[in-house]
């Protein structure tokens, strides 16, 4: 079950810009004294992606007829076993797709405060069209909101994402993504709650940085079941990297009905525990992301990601990292205006958003449905089991789709 895609990242020939490696030795200077949380750091300009890292948002998107799909199995088991499936091919645009196609991972840019990133996915007249909008809704500390739809599927996600990173001495950048995610199956009044895997940086000591995934995630649904994802770093489930195991079974116990494993960057099987059949889960590599439609950068709002950090894009596409740095350096400096002005009037952060708004769990029902799957799963499960802000925030759509 071997994947082209997951070779090790360390063997891969990407050669440090002579002229940056001063710059790269300092940087890692800086991370082994720091002892606070990462996001605050200022990265060299030449280990810039060039993309915000809101934008990391439509990779809940790259496979838009497995998300729609999951809303066709005929019972819970089967809604459950496709709701995984999906979760499981969004992992490797999430994680390891730079690594493929650039040799190493690059840090995305910090989004602003109110920055915005809308994508779609047109379908076909079975499946229907899948809508992305995203939107930073904090920056102290970090916090992403997205909400993704097929209404003609009758699927909705919902939720956000936060990082907290910290330097792991001696292998790498240890991130903790907190938050959730709710996906909502209207027409079967079905619930399930999406736990996010925490995130191991490597190879930054050699200039290659690449992710790996560490620990357990868990989709607990409102039809009383759970599937429980272990990933392994070395490949302790298949032999290889990027490895996973998903077992499939009622909250309360009993046995597994369904089972999957195999790598999440490349190919998994599936098993049937019942029929005692295996079959193919998903494959990374046969079946590849679909790209969104964005509209051009002209048609952009000025806080749309691809329009706000254009300029910073362009240069470093141009290895201009001089001038990617002043550009970047401009945006950031804009936003701590933008701050000190709102302090002043004395208001919030989410005074400035326009996509989403922040409301009282106790008076929205998908924040009702999170603190209710919450309490199932950490019973089931422990506490550790979700990472949430301290300021447990809920944010939902100002207005629906």
């Amino acid at each position: 079950m071997s994947s082209s895609k997951d070779t090790n990242p360390e063997d891969t020939p990407v050669e440090v810009p002579a002229e940056q490696k001063d710059s790269l030795r300092s940087f890692i200077a800086t991370l082994a004294q720091f002892s606070g949380d990462l996001s605050s750091l200022t990265c060299p300009s030449f280990l810039l992606s060039s993309v915000s890292l809101l934008e990391y948002s439509q990779y809940w998107g790259d496979h838009p007829k497995l998300f729609a799909s999951i809303s066709k199995g005929s019972t819970p088991q089967e809604r459950l076993l496709n709701a995984t499936r999906w979760f499981i091919s969004t992992l490797y645009g999430s994680y390891t797709s730079r690594s493929t196609t650039a040799g190493m991972e690059k840090k995305p840019y910090n989004p602003i405060l109110g920055e915005q990133y809308f994508a779609k996915w047109t379908g076909d007249e079975e499946t229907g069209d899948t809508i992305l909008k995203a939107e930073q809704v904090s920056h102290h500390p970090p916090i992403m909101g997205f909400h993704l739809e097929n209404k003609k599927a009758g699927v909705k996600l919902e939720g956000h994402c936060g990082q907290k990173s910290r330097y792991a001495i001696p292998a790498g950048i240890d991130v903790s993504q907190t938050g959730h995610a709710i996906l909502t199956l209207p027409h079967f009044n079905e619930h399930y709650l999406i736990t996010l895997p925490s995130l191991n940086i490597r190879g930054m000591m050699t200039g290659r940085p690449y992710v790996e995934l560490s620990g357990t995630t868990y989709i607990i649904s409102s039809t009383g079941l759970l599937t429980t994802i272990e990933y392994s770093t070395r490949g302790y489930f298949s032999g290889e990297r990027h490895s996973f195991k998903a077992t499939l079974k009622p909250i309360n116990g009993g046995s597994p009905f369904y089972t999957a494993q195999g790598l999440w960057s490349g190919a998994s099987n599936c098993t049937d525990v019942k029929k005692n059949e295996t079959f193919l889960f998903f494959d990374s590599d046969a079946d590849k992301s679909v790209p969104p439609e964005i509209k051009p950068l002209a048609e952009l709002g000025p806080l749309e990601s691809h329009r706000l950090w254009a300029d910073v894009t362009n240069a470093i596409n141009n290895k201009d990292y001089a001038t990617a740095s002043k550009e970047k350096s401009q945006i950031e400096e804009a936003q701590r205006a933008l701050a000190r002005a709102r302090k002043e009037k004395g208001e919030t952060q989410a005074d400035a958003l326009q996509v989403f708004e922040l409301v009282n769990e106790d008076n929205d029902e998908t924040g009702r449905t999170f603190v209710s799957l919450k309490k199932q799963l950490v019973e089931a499960v422990g506490e550790k089991a979700i990472k949430e802000d301290d300021t447990k925030p809920h944010w939902r759509l100002r207005q629906p789709l």
